[in-house]
């Protein structure tokens, strides 16, 4: 009950934000933000609450601002606005004005003093020759913020990513260290045990209580203060630790770090048996094994993906941190406090740095080939569980062939007997763009535009409309190629994430109108698909085609002379069976115009209203032909050209069509069955 109330709280409050995204108030920027790109980044606490922030600095913004907002409370106003796609995450706020005029200071509590901390150290490394001070940062304190997003995502990919997080693993250090510097000046070992229980909570507040730095500091005190009689069996160490922390803070059991921390170790002590029979070189490779095992429903079930090559790369990675990277990184971050650098100390560091980046960059090219999950319901996730814990017990004693059996029989229960037989089409929740996903019962793919973001100048793209809403549908359907790609026109809302597109995933064939776009564009997204081994047409050298039982025609009503690039929009139409789907890109009511006259369009089943539900398509005998069932407009919430136009919305319902927005239903999808079946889920 207590689990539910929480999540039904935390159900409420995100909803609460998303109603409620414009935001003018007081805002602590409780960490020292960092510039990138005209971009600043950081963390503010408004009402009780933090959020990560972004605020893009135009030109003209005063110098040196990182300073002058760091631990001050300014008035802002901005637009709380959702990055994940999971329920439990924080809205991100993007920040519109800082009125510095109304800034003040506030130095008081124990976090003002830990920020200040961090802070200063992050600007002494910066001082120093090391390279990349914000992996420093990371592997003391967990703080992932200053790191490259390509570095992240690399290892992510390869299955490391784990180890960035704080564990077991640096609080151990922390004590072999502690305990070897106190005995070199001979202290007794209740003075350690002192030193030791004051300076862990410190840390855990350092990492700013990391869920798996508070596991292990827990059970580091248990083990410390409580004689052995009571707490005999590591197993009760670690369910009386995950009572207390559900009791404090119930959240925590929708944490994905904090179910990644219990689990890993769940399984790891279930397993001592065996380990404690093994050789220091063995222990490491079945822990290894054991902690992938541990991970793989939350994989499965979070994020659509294993990482396979995670079973090898931590072979390699899980020794190397722990013996060389994990405590080099601590010594440097404790001598960074002296007045000098250790030259000799810092050239080793970044030795050990470059090493790992070669590995990362090798394991990377590795990791092509994915292994993705497809949605899994309640009854496959527990039969998923079921299995993997039967596997752990078949490692444990050792019989191998059962063992092969049940991972066998994994890899059927969550890729292969949750895939749909169905043709679908999917309205991706984009924000102010396009991006529609079409699917064939073989998992055959047609994406048509890519959605995309409106850069200021000196802005650099984040592609987080990519990485948060596009990719993570791909990965939920098991899509590991999209076969054909279309860009309607090179609008940004359209074309914006097409060269992350093509980087990150597996892309068959491009199709565009090549005429709607500038040479030197066209010929960058040239070169960029010859280095990509993808074809790239021109929409009239491939006006049909087929994806399976499905016929694709691309028609051709642009209006090529035209200045309005909405208007060399490739209008798609979809048949499958006896369904009809007509996909409009940004086209106008000329383009409609042209559409009524070359071609014998009758009734159709879906939608995709042109210029997101803009006043300058839709028009009422364009609708009164085609007489669509349902509309599909992709829009974002509460955006700045008031769309979709209130007039558009009242013709579609006069003519008894069902109107789907992203901006109130979230991500679309709609299963051709006998019947057409429609999901909506907030994103």
């Amino acid at each position: 009950m207590m689990f539910q109330n929480d999540l039904v709280h935390t159900r409420e409050q995100r909803t609460m934000q998303y109603n409620n995204t414009h935001l003018q108030s007081q805002a602590y920027f409780l960490t020292k933000p960092v510039l990138k790109h005209q971009k600043l980044r950081g963390k503010v606490e408004i009402n009780h609450q933090i959020f990560t922030f972004y605020y893009y600095l135009k030109h003209g913004t005063k110098d040196n601002i990182e300073n002058k907002l760091f631990q001050k409370s300014c008035y802002v106003r901005g637009e709380l606005s959702s990055i994940n796609n999971r329920f439990n995450d924080k809205a991100t706020l993007f920040v519109k004005a800082i009125d510095l005029d109304s800034c003040k200071s506030n130095e008081s509590g124990h976090q003002y003093l830990l920020e200040r901390h961090k802070a200063y150290i992050f600007d002494k490394l910066k001082a120093t020759h090391i390279k990349g001070p914000e992996k420093i940062i990371a592997l003391i304190s967990g703080d992932t913020t200053n790191i490259d997003v390509n570095d992240l995502e690399k290892y992510k990919e390869i299955g490391i990513y784990h180890l960035l997080a704080i564990s077991g693993t640096h609080v151990a250090i922390i004590i072999g260290i502690i305990f070897y510097v106190l005995n070199l000046f001979r202290m007794p070992l209740f003075f350690i045990k002192f030193v030791i229980l004051i300076l862990l909570p410190l840390y855990v507040l350092y990492t700013e209580l990391a869920p798996s730095a508070m596991r292990a500091v827990i059970v580091t005190i248990i083990v410390i203060v409580l004689p052995k009689r009571i707490f005999r069996n590591t197993m009760n160490i670690l369910a009386f630790s995950f009572i207390t922390l559900t009791l404090i803070y119930p959240s925590l059991i929708y944490h994905i770090g904090f179910q990644f921390s219990f689990m890993i170790t769940f399984f790891i002590l279930l397993s001592l048996p065996l380990l404690e029979k093994l050789t220091a070189f063995k222990s490491t490779f079945y822990i290894t094994f054991v902690a992938q095992l541990g991970s793989l429903i939350i994989s499965a079930h979070y994020f659509n993906q294993i990482q396979w090559i995670g079973f090898i790369s931590n072979l390699f990675f899980v020794p190397f941190y722990v013996f060389i990277l994990y405590p080099l990184t601590l010594i440097y971050f404790i001598i960074n406090h002296l007045p000098i650098e250790i030259q000799l100390l810092t050239g080793l560091l970044n030795l050990v740095i470059k090493i790992h980046d070669i590995i990362v960059d090798i394991f990377y090219s590795l990791s092509r080939h994915k292994w993705y999950i497809p949605e899994l319901n309640e009854y496959f996730l527990v039969i998923a569980l079921a299995m993997i814990l039967a596997a752990l017990v078949a490692l444990v004693h050792k019989k191998f062939k059962i063992l092969t059996g049940l991972m066998i029989l994994i890899y059927i229960i969550v890729t292969v007997l949750p895939s749909t037989n169905d043709y679908r089409l999917t309205m991706l929740n984009v924000g102010q763009g396009d991006a529609i996903l079409f699917e064939t019962n073989k998992q055959h793919t047609l994406l048509i535009d890519t959605g995309g973001k409106l850069l200021e100048k000196g802005e650099k793209a984040t592609h987080n409309i990519a990485r948060y809403h596009i990719l993570p549908t791909l990965k939920k359907r098991a899509i590991k190629t999209i076969n054909y790609l279309i860009i309607t026109h090179p609008h940004q809302d359209h074309i914006g994430e097409l060269n992350y597109l093509i980087e990150k995933y597996r892309i068959e064939n491009i199709i565009l109108n090549s005429a709607s776009m500038k040479s030197e564009q066209l010929n960058s997204l040239k070169k960029q698909c010859r280095n990509n081994e993808i074809p790239l047409y021109d929409f009239r050298e491939k006006q049909n085609f087929k994806l399976d039982k499905a016929v694709i025609n691309l028609l051709d009503v642009t209006i090529n002379a035209s200045d309005d690039l909405n208007e060399h929009s490739i209008v798609t139409l979809i048949t499958y069976e006896k369904y009809k789907m007509l996909l409009m890109g940004d086209a106008t009511k000329n383009n409609e115009n042209e559409l009524l006259k070359q071609f014998n369009l009758k009734a159709v089943d879906v939608l995709k209203i042109g210029h997101h539900g803009s006043k300058t398509s839709t028009s009422e005998a364009f609708i009164r032909t085609i007489n669509p069932k349902i509309s599909l407009i992709s829009v974002a919430h509460k955006n700045r050209y008031n769309l979709p136009n209130q007039e558009t919305i009242n013709r579609l319902i006069s003519y008894h069509s069902q109107v789907y927005q992203t901006a109130n239903h979230g991500e679309v999808t709609i299963d051709f069955k006998e019947n057409m079946y429609i999901k909506k889920e907030r994103k």
